[in-house]
Order: C-alpha cells, then sequence, then structure tokens
C-alpha cells in the first residue's frame, strides 16, 4: 500500500453473514471483497488476501476506491455508482494496488446484497467477486507479439523474394515494415561504395555525396526532394551511431528536418527517428531510418524486429546490386557471378548451357567448366529434383539434391533473358542454398507448436472455472451474470480453437498432419457447428440459414478437423459482416465430371465486406490478409483459411471463394468434398 494511502488500525474481523458465507466457499478460486454502501471494505476472502497481498486489518475497514491505482478511481467509482441503486453492472477491469506495491488486473462482477431486517431491499452490502487477469493477458500478448514478428519477417521475405531488381526489391521491403511496425515515414538510404567494417575501427564519417536515397514511404513530394543531398541523415549517422554497428539508435526527428507536415500520415508534433544499418558479409550497404511518434514509443520486440529487417535486407541489397552489374557491365560476366553466393546458369533458347559460374559446381557436387555447349537436359544432375512437399516461404521453388548421405535443399530462381531490343536471348537460373534457412523454419514451427501447447493449459482452467461458475450462478438467478460467463466461455474456445489452429499450422510445415475417418451426417456436422456460434449470433441478434436435402448426406470424413473448417468459414463470414444480415449454409449433393464417387457442395455465404477477385487465391496462403480487412481493422491471423485449404485437400476435396450468391456484396466460400474421402497416411 502507497503511504499516502490510510491504513486503519488492526480490527477482528466480523462474523460472516450466512449469505457471505456461502458465496465465500464457492468462490475459493476468485477474490471476494464485501463492502457497506459508502464503499467500505467489511469482508474479504483468503484468495483476495493471497493475490493483493494485505493483511487482513490492512483491508477491512479501508475504502475499496482508495486501494485502486489512480487511474481506474474514476472507473471504481462508477462501478459502486451503479450497483447502489440495484443496477446490474457488467465485469469491471480494474488496475488494483497489492500490499507489495505491484498493479493487478482484476475483472470485478458486483453482487447486491438487501440489508438485513429491511423489508423494502434497500442495498446493505456489496459483493464484489473478481478474477485477475494479468497472466491471460500476458500470454495473449506474447502470442500477438510472436505472431506479428512472424508475420513480419515472412513479408518481408516473400517482398524480396518476388523481385532482385534493387529499387523494386527496397520499395516493398520498406513498405512491408512500414505497414507491420505501423510506423509514420521511412527511407532507404544505400552507400555509394560499400564500407569494409573489418578494416574499419569505427563507422566511418560520412559525407551527403556518399549516400543516395534508394527507396521512401510516407514523406510528402516536397520533402522527398530535399533528401537528395542527403546531408541531415548523413549528420545524424555521424552524430547518433558510432562502435556498435549493430545497434537500433533513436533520435529527435527534428535534427534530421524532419516535421510533421512533411508526413503524409497527421502526426503530432514529437518525432522520433530509429536507424538501423544494412550490412551484408560485414560490409555496411546502406542504411534504413523510419519515423515514429514520440507518444508511442517502440517497444523492445519492434527494435528488435526492425534490426532483424536490417540485417536481412543487407544481403538482399548485395545480391542485387550484383544482379544489376550482371544487367550493365556483360563484359565483366564471369568475373561477377564466380563471386556471389549463388549459382547461376545461362541456358540460350536451344537449351545449350552458354554459362555456369563455380558456386553452382559447388552446390551440385560438379564440375561446370565442361558445361558451356551442352545440352542443358544432359550434365544437369539428375538428383536435383523439385521439393514434393512444398514449404513458405519458397513455395515450388524448393529444390533438393541429394549425395549420398547428404541433403542440400536450394531455392531456384529462374526468367527469361532479354537484348536491349527485348529480344530473348535464353534464360537465366539461380540457384541459393537455404538448407540453414529451411532448419530455422522447422525450428520457428516446433516453438509456435510448444508455445500454442502451452498456452492451452491456462485456456483450458479458464473455460473450465467459467463452467463451474455457471453452474454455482444458475442458483443465484442472476440473468446478467450468466451472460458474461457465457461471453468467457465463448472466447475462451475461441483461444482454444486458435491454439489448435498454430499446432495444425506446425503439423502440416512437418509433413505430420493425417485423418483420423469416421462415419456420420453432415446435418449432424453442421448442427455441432451451429452450437459453436449460439452467444455471438444471440449478442449480434443475427440467425445462421441452413438449408440441406430432406435425405440425410452421410459422409466419411474426418469430424473434428471438418468442423474446425466450417468454424473458421462461419466465424469469418460472421466477423467480416460487421453491418450484420443473416449467415447462409447450404448443402447440396452434387457430382464430378469424370468422377464416379458421390459428392457433396457446401458453400457459406455472407453480407460482408466482400474479397476482390484478384485476392480471392491469395487468402489461401499463410498469414494473408485482404488490403480491405488490414484497411478496415479488423483483426486476424491470416492463418485459418491457409490450414482449412490443407485439410479439405487432405480429404481430396477442393475449396474456394467466390461472390455472394444473392448477387449483392459479400463472399461465398465454396467447399466441394467427396462423401468418402481416402484414407491419408502422413506425409513424409
Amino acid at each position: 500500500m502507497k503511504d499516502n494511502h490510510h491504513i486503519p488500525a488492526p480490527v477482528s474481523p466480523p462474523a460472516w453473514p450466512a449469505e457471505i458465507a456461502q458465496a465465500a466457499v464457492q468462490a475459493t478460486q476468485h477474490l471476494l471483497l464485501v463492502l457497506d454502501t459508502a464503499g467500505t471494505i467489511q469482508h474479504v476472502n483468503q484468495a483476495a488476501l493471497a493475490h493483493l497481498k494485505y493483511r487482513p486489518e490492512q483491508l477491512i475497514g479501508a475504502s475499496f476506491v482508495e486501494l485502486l491505482d489512480a487511474g481506474s478511481r474514476n472507473k471504481g467509482r462508477a462501478l459502486l455508482a451503479r450497483a447502489l441503486p440495484h443496477e446490474i453492472s457488467p465485469v469491471f477491469e480494474l488496475n488494483q494496488n497489492t500490499a507489495t506495491g505491484e498493479i493487478m488486473l482484476i475483472g470485478y462482477q458486483v453482487t447486491v446484497l438487501p440489508a438485513q431486517g429491511r423489508s423494502n431491499g434497500a442495498s446493505a452490502r456489496l459483493m464484489l467477486v473478481g478474477n485477475p487477469l494479468n497472466n491471460v493477458i500476458a500470454s495473449t500478448e506474447r502470442l500477438i507479439n510472436l505472431n506479428r514478428r512472424l508475420r513480419a519477417l515472412f513479408s518481408i521475405v516473400a517482398a524480396t523474394s518476388r523481385s532482385i531488381v534493387l529499387a523494386d526489391l527496397l520499395q516493398q521491403a520498406l513498405d512491408v515494415a512500414i505497414a507491420e511496425l505501423d510506423l509514420l515515414a521511412g527511407v532507404v538510404f544505400l552507400a555509394d561504395t560499400p564500407v569494409d567494417l573489418d578494416r574499419t575501427p569505427t563507422v566511418p564519417q560520412l559525407r551527403p555525396g556518399q549516400i543516395k536515397l534508394a527507396a521512401q514511404h510516407g514523406f510528402t513530394s516536397r520533402f522527398v526532394a530535399r533528401l537528395s543531398d542527403a546531408q541531415p541523415f548523413a549528420a545524424f549517422w555521424n552524430n547518433k551511431v558510432h562502435a556498435n554497428k549493430l545497434a537500433v539508435v533513436s533520435g529527435d526527428a527534428d535534427e534530421v528536418g524532419i516535421q510533421p507536415f512533411d508526413l503524409e500520415r497527421p502526426a503530432g508534433i514529437l518525432l522520433s527517428v530509429l536507424a538501423t544499418p544494412l550490412v551484408s558479409e560485414n560490409q555496411l550497404v546502406g542504411w534504413l531510418y523510419v519515423v515514429t511518434d514520440r507518444y508511442r514509443a517502440a517497444s523492445s520486440d519492434e527494435l528488435d524486429l526492425l534490426q532483424t529487417i536490417g540485417n536481412l535486407l543487407g544481403p538482399t541489397v548485395e545480391n542485387a546490386r550484383l544482379y544489376d552489374a550482371l544487367l550493365q557491365t556483360s563484359g565483366r560476366l564471369q568475373a561477377v557471378l564466380d563471386g556471389i553466393d549463388s549459382g547461376v546458369l545461362l541456358v540460350d533458347q536451344e537449351g545449350i548451357v552458354r554459362y555456369a559460374n563455380t558456386r553452382l559446381g559447388s552446390l551440385l557436387n560438379a564440375d561446370v567448366s565442361r558445361w558451356p555447349g551442352q545440352p542443358r537436359h544432359a550434365v544437369v544432375p539428375k538428383n536435383l529434383v523439385p521439393v514434393k512437399q512444398q514449404s513458405e516461404p519458397f513455395g515450388d521453388q524448393l529444390w533438393e539434391i541429394e549425395d549420398g548421405s547428404s541433403r542440400c535443399l536450394l531455392r531456384r530462381y529462374a526468367d527469361l533473358v532479354y537484348d536491349l531490343n527485348e529480344v530473348p536471348l535464353g534464360s537465366i537460373e539461380v540457384y541459393s542454398d537455404v538448407t540453414n534457412i529451411q532448419e530455422m523454419n522447422r525450428l520457428k514451427d516446433e516453438f509456435v507448436a510448444a508455445a500454442a501447447h502451452d498456452l492451452k493449459t491456462p485456456v483450458t482452467a479458464i473455460k473450465g472455472y467459467a463452467q463451474i461458475a455457471t453452474r454455482l450462478c444458475r442458483k443465484l438467478d442472476e440473468p446478467r451474470l450468466l451472460q458474461q460467463l457465457a461471453m468467457i466461455n465463448a472466447r475462451s474456445d475461441e483461444l482454444a480453437y486458435l491454439m489448435d489452429a498454430l499446432l495444425d499450422m506446425s503439423r502440416l510445415q512437418g509433413g505430420r498432419m493425417w485423418l483420423d475417418l469416421e462415419t456420420f451426417t453432415v446435418s449432424d456436422l453442421i448442427a455441432n457447428v451451429a452450437k459453436h456460434f449460439e452467444f455471438d449470433l444471440t449478442r449480434r441478434k443475427r440467425n445462421l440459414l441452413t438449408e440441406a436435402p430432406p435425405t440425410p448426406i452421410e459422409v466419411t470424413w474426418d469430424r473434428i478437423r471438418m468442423e474446425g473448417v466450417l468454424i473458421n468459414l462461419i466465424g469469418n463470414a460472421i466477423k467480416y459482416s460487421p453491418d450484420g444480415d443473416d449467415i447462409a449454409v447450404s448443402v447440396q449433393p452434387c457430382t464430378v465430371p469424370h468422377d464416379q464417387r458421390n459428392w457433396v457442395e457446401i458453400t457459406v455465404t455472407d453480407h460482408g465486406i466482400g474479397i476482390p477477385p484478384e485476392e480471392r487465391k491469395q487468402v489461401f496462403e499463410r498469414f494473408y490478409r485482404t488490403r480491405e480487412a488490414v484497411a478496415e481493422g479488423f483483426k486476424g491471423t491470416g492463418i485459418g483459411l491457409y490450414i482449412a485449404h490443407h485439410i479439405v485437400e487432405l480429404h481430396g476435396g477442393r475449396i474456394w471463394a467466390d461472390a455472394a450468391l444473392h448477387g449483392g456484396r459479400g463472399t461465398t466460400m465454396h467447399v466441394l468434398m467427396p462423401c468418402v474421402s481416402p484414407n491419408v497416411e502422413p506425409s513424409e
């Protein structure tokens, strides 16, 4: 307790009235505080003493509001004011001070106990039942931050993999970094000549002429024109960055000459600049500067992520520069290509090898010096084959070569080569060793799976407590309390579904997912799924309309996984339909050309924001979310449809998005499945 709080003299706890004693027994796992009408604490239970770390004499007789954190006192007074006239209050989340000076976030529910001996029912005591929320919130925030960092890194990798043209590459990467970190603006400068940091004891002093603007996002055109000399940024770098070349440093925006009116997005008066170098093989190749509002200080996770982006872009910039050198200086082709860390193969239009660098020979364990002049199919090793089990972020560009007990994973980039008149000359193939990256990706998936598994324990406990409290509260005839407990139960189901989704994503990436087939009817499946949304549909006054043929359709599927698919589709339909209207689920038997099996099609139609035609295939990619969903502020992870897509394919079916069947705004998700799915064995 803070020094300025009044601590009453020790008192002997009075005897607990019968109704309070009964509540204390029922709430042994929750904080129980009993207040009089003036807000003074009269009774406490052991759970309250244990969580708040007070002695009984410190709490009994003290003002409940004065024991709250200063930021929650008005909210605490509102809680008491709403409870006194017998108005049923919702759960109040209050910051409660503990005896050790810590702050604990607690959700309080109020029950009014009538005065003893009074017939008019005037309130004499308020019973507060509380549940600490710190652990739940901390676990959720850790999961959100982990997902955000993974999504940002995968987005950067995807952006840098789509192009090796330096200008496009840097602009795409900068756009992703600004969006994922919710920054105001950013700029990338490249050194005119890379600096060898091994030979330089400290970061060198820079002059404006040594750096040039390579990409920018979020600045006005007038300010971009002023960036051409780069003098303020050079001065900022020289003044702020010293021996630690990999540090992310912070400085005032006015030192770089940035004002709020220089930004496209509205900003406060105070701004900050975060800077990180772009380093490739201990060579300084450029700098990344981003601008944020100083009222929203960057967290350590965001700073680490920004530094990781800088480390990721450094080698990418260097490879892109080498590619530019290939196009601009064909006379030095061999010297340049032999110096890069990727294997390069040039083939003409007749399929004859014209060039293969030495790095390609080391990757394929072959003598490439004899390849020029030979047909490609005759010299490329036969054991260089595409990987059957594709994996992000390389998609169908992942190849492997096995040599005895060793296995090397290669990312293959192939494109046509044109002359100055845009006449095709042949093709170029670039092979990069991504064995270590794939191993890191596997470790990441294992970490996500372990984190999801550990988080299921507290989520299960929360759901269990909510169910126990629901059974107890039915005896108290408290409809609002029962509604709040139903909300806790529903949100616990959502968290459990998210944990299962993360585990399924890890299994998919590791090729460890298979089906547990059983026979049931589609109508029973949809009925079970509909129960999952009873709370949300009732709260939003909406309906789930189902249409099915009179004769039940019997199927042999993995019931649990197909329930997960439909929960995801219907949940998305509800979430992305903020204006209301009902959700329609239709089941129809159908046939597929050239297939004698019985098929069934399930459709889920909403009246929501819809999916643009050009994004309807991309929504099934991992971590992908539509531009409109992000712009409108809808929450999501981008893994639900990714998992649903793979589960449907494992059943031998197909899933796709289309325009709403009712013809208006919205989306219809189609799931086409054979009535009897093949018994899929675990992937190798």
